[in-house]
C-alpha cells in the first residue's frame, strides 16, 4: 500500500491502489469501537454493503473514524458507495 493513494470522508479513510481483482477489508481500531462485538458488527456491515456493490479490480482498505459510532447503516453505505464511485472514475 506504499504506492497507494488515499481517500477520506467523515466516516471512513481509505487506502487503496490498482489491482488484478477486487480485494477490501474494513477495520474497525479498537480506540473508537470498544466492543469486540461492536467491532466486528461494523465490520460485518462493511462487507455486506461491499457484496452488494458491482467493483472493479482495485486493493482498498476501509477504516471507520470516530464519527461511524453514531452513523446509521444508509450513512455507512452511502460513504462506502462515494469513495468506491471515487476510485472508478
Amino acid at each position: 500500500m506504499k504506492d497507494g493513494k488515499t481517500l477520506s470522508t467523515p466516516l471512513f479513510l481509505l487506502y487503496f491502489k490498482k489491482g488484478d481483482s477486487p480485494h477490501y477489508a474494513f477495520v474497525a481500531p479498537r480506540g473508537i469501537f470498544k466492543n469486540a462485538t461492536k467491532r466486528n458488527k461494523y465490520r460485518r456491515m462493511g462487507y455486506n454493503i461491499i457484496r452488494s456493490i458491482p467493483l472493479k479490480p482495485c486493493f482498498g482498505v476501509f477504516i471507520y473514524k470516530k464519527q461511524a459510532v453514531s452513523a446509521t447503516q444508509k450513512e455507512i453505505k452511502d460513504g462506502v458507495i462515494y469513495l468506491l464511485n471515487k476510485i472508478n472514475t
